[in-house]
């Protein structure tokens, strides 16, 4: 509350809202160029519906689907124009999460976006691969033919690569982002606690949905568009309440080493 966290939650949320289909048209170019990921951009679309957005909507995953194509055919100066606006993202998330950590920006424009630009293409290399690499494993013989033990370790496998996924996307964002010197001891239990909660807070909202279906009533059709803001600053809560974990997991740090110290 002192960080402002709550505020700082609603404004990511709303550059969100207006930066995640040019971000997705930006990331889906950028596996379009890579033959072994070509294939698989409505694979990892559906992955990301079904494991990161909560009862994932059709309806929904459809218009992004339009959106994002749209977008992707709109030229290179639209393409140009497309990836800023999603690095115009990535350095709203730098400046909150610095503001967390009380750090000034050390970086000039140009190399804050050329740095933001490589982070995207090597995320979103190393996300596609993550995918195809569960979908791999979990289509072996001996795991997609085995009996029930082998079954449930496919269950567990597919319940955990997104979590996983999400862990490693967590502390990536706790430990490179900030323009400061973070534990990775830090930034990796504030990741899992994160990740766990971004999971409960998704199976909790999508129960909410299916129980309480007030914006359903309120809103009918065009329930899904504040249905989903809602769940972008639920998620953004979930990621910055990490960061102030991992801020204070580092704190505590100092704080032992500095009393060691002068004892």
């Amino acid at each position: 509350m002192a960080d402002n966290c709550t505020r700082t939650a609603a404004a990511l949320s709303y550059t969100t809202l207006l930066s995640l289909v040019p971000l997705l048209a930006v990331v889906f170019s950028i596996l379009a160029f890579f033959p072994l990921f070509a294939s698989l951009v409505d694979d990892i679309q559906g992955y990301i519906f079904n494991n990161f957005v909560p009862s994932s909507n059709q309806q929904l995953q459809v218009h992004f689907q339009q959106f994002i194509e749209t977008a992707a055919s709109s030229g290179v100066i639209g393409l140009l124009f497309l990836m800023l606006t999603a690095l115009m993202l990535m350095n709203a998330i730098n400046v909150a999460l610095n503001d967390i950590w009380q750090a000034k920006p050390k970086r000039n424009i140009f190399s804050a976006l050329l740095i933001y630009g490589v982070v995207l293409l090597v995320g979103s290399i190393l996300f596609a691969a993550s995918i195809l690499l569960t979908s791999y494993v979990v289509s072996l013989p001996l795991i997609a033919d085995g009996g029930e033990a082998v079954t449930g370790v496919k269950n567990i496998l597919l319940v955990m690569a997104p979590i996983g996924v999400t862990g490693i996307a967590l502390l990536l964002f706790y430990v490179v982002v900030p323009n400061c010197e973070v534990p990775w001891g830090a930034g990796v239990v504030a990741a899992i606690v994160a990740a766990l909660l971004f999971e409960l807070a998704k199976k909790g909202f999508a129960w909410y949905l299916l129980a309480f279906p007030t914006y359903t009533v309120i809103y009918g059709a065009l329930a899904v568009i504040p249905v989903f803001l809602v769940w972008i600053y639920v998620s953004w809560l979930v990621v910055l309440l990490g960061a102030e974990i991992a801020r204070c997991l580092t704190t505590f740090e100092h704080n032992q080493r500095d009393n060691g110290a002068s004892s």
